[in-house]
């Protein structure tokens, strides 16, 4: 994608504890991009990430497509500092999972994982920590390659000292590290520790800490005792001998990113893009009422992947939502953005922000501990365009059975 002109903001696809993204277009080629916003009187952070990002450029790390100033978007006179950012169609991990019923499976699971630990081994090699490794930061492109996403608790390592200015405590405390949890030294290998806690994610579809519901409660457990989350009981050999080297207490003894993408849990997995897009594909629905043989399963294999029925495919979809969805989209949602100016349309209504995650900040200039919040979520549109299809199906055999039953009680056949 080129240099961003005059765009269009679409509907909002995720928010923040200070940000929030956006579906956007550029009016003059048509292609779909991502926009994350911030008031400019607080754009700090988010100029701080547009600097990381456009200093990187891997095929695993979502890229910075460039950046601008607009119109705020609640109609209040004010500006919004604008990070344009590639779209991915395949949401997040977190979307991944519930795409998937609540749990992923270990093909998919290692295809994935070789994917951010490309990813990390080459911003740890550019001296930059992510310091929020999660499935929410991690997003799914169009061609199943994962990404790492969310750069706003990154850091530079040559040119921050961990402990300068008191304590900062930044990423989501579920998947801190024990060394970040007690205010030490958070670098390149708590972004391991954070990666073996979201494999566990992708394998349960919880949390690593799953007996504490307070966040608070599990950074205190994770700074002072000895334990380690635990492996998912039907992991294979190789997935629990992986999740052993990344969940190592002792940062110094932690394997590197480097030394994990040798581990057979890794190495083994399908490389090419061909196999990532099959995983894909047998977990949305149709995409019309002809696609029933996606529904069926036809393998005999005990380690196939077994089709979720119609009704558990939806309520999967539309997991978490607190009021039944919303999938119409409507042109009248869209706003045209040029030149730091808005077009007076209605905006779309935000949701409701994400509270699964308490999400902790330091405050650059004190050893505060600001919460709770969340990170930026950045969800495709995919799993939602997908199941009008699905609705539209079943109301054409309802009506159908009402035919059947009609002809029936009239006697005509």
């Amino acid at each position: 994608m080129g240099a961003i002109g005059e765009w269009r903001r679409g509907p909002v696809i995720g928010r923040g504890a200070t940000a929030t993204v956006s579906i956007a277009t550029d009016r003059r080629t048509g292609g779909v991009f991502a926009v994350k916003s911030v008031d400019v009187a607080r754009a700090g952070a988010l100029r701080r990430e547009q600097g990381m990002l456009s200093a990187l450029a891997s095929p695993f790390v979502v890229p910075c497509v460039g950046s601008g100033v607009s119109a705020a978007v609640d109609g209040s006179g004010g500006a919004c500092y604008d990070l344009f950012l590639e779209y991915a169609p395949g949401g997040s991990l977190a979307d991944e999972i519930k795409r998937c019923g609540g749990r992923c499976e270990e093909p998919l699971i290692r295809s994935r994982v070789g994917d951010v630990l490309r990813g990390l081994a080459y911003v740890h090699a550019a001296g930059i920590a992510h310091c929020d490794v999660k499935g929410r930061n991690v997003l799914v492109g169009a061609d199943g390659r994962a990404m790492l996403a969310d750069f706003g608790c990154a850091r530079w390592m040559a040119a921050e000292d961990c402990n300068a200015g008191g304590v900062t405590i930044r990423g989501t405390p579920m998947f801190l590290a024990p060394e970040a949890a007690r205010g030490e030294a958070q670098g390149t290998a708590a972004d391991i520790w954070a990666l073996g806690c979201t494999v566990i994610e992708m394998a349960t579809g919880g949390a690593p800490w799953p007996r504490f519901a307070d966040p608070v409660a599990a950074l205190h457990h994770v700074a002072h005792s000895v334990d380690v989350p635990e492996s998912p009981a039907w992991f294979s050999a190789e997935g629990k001998d992986f999740l052993a080297r990344c969940l190592i207490r002792d940062p110094a003894k932690r394997w590197t990113a480097e030394q994990l993408l040798e581990h057979p849990f890794v190495a083994s997995a399908a490389s090419d893009s061909t196999s990532k897009a099959v995983q894909i594909e047998q977990r949305v629905s149709p995409k019309s009422i002809l696609d029933q043989c996606l529904w069926e399963s036809t393998s005999t294999d005990s380690d196939a992947t077994v089709a979720l029925a119609p009704a558990d495919r939806l309520r999967a979809l539309s997991a978490g939502a607190s009021v039944a969805p919303d999938w119409t989209w409507s042109m009248d949602d869209w706003i045209a953005v040029c030149g730091g100016r808005a077009d007076d349309h209605d905006t779309t209504p935000s949701p409701q922000p994400d509270t699964t995650t308490s999400f902790f900040r330091g405050d650059e200039a004190s050893s505060d501990l600001v919460f709770p919040g969340g990170g930026e979520t950045e969800r495709g549109a995919v799993a939602v365009a997908a199941t009008v299809p699905l609705m539209a199906k079943s109301s054409e055999i309802t009506g159908v059975e009402r035919s059947i039953e009609s002809r029936v009680a009239s006697g005509s056949g």
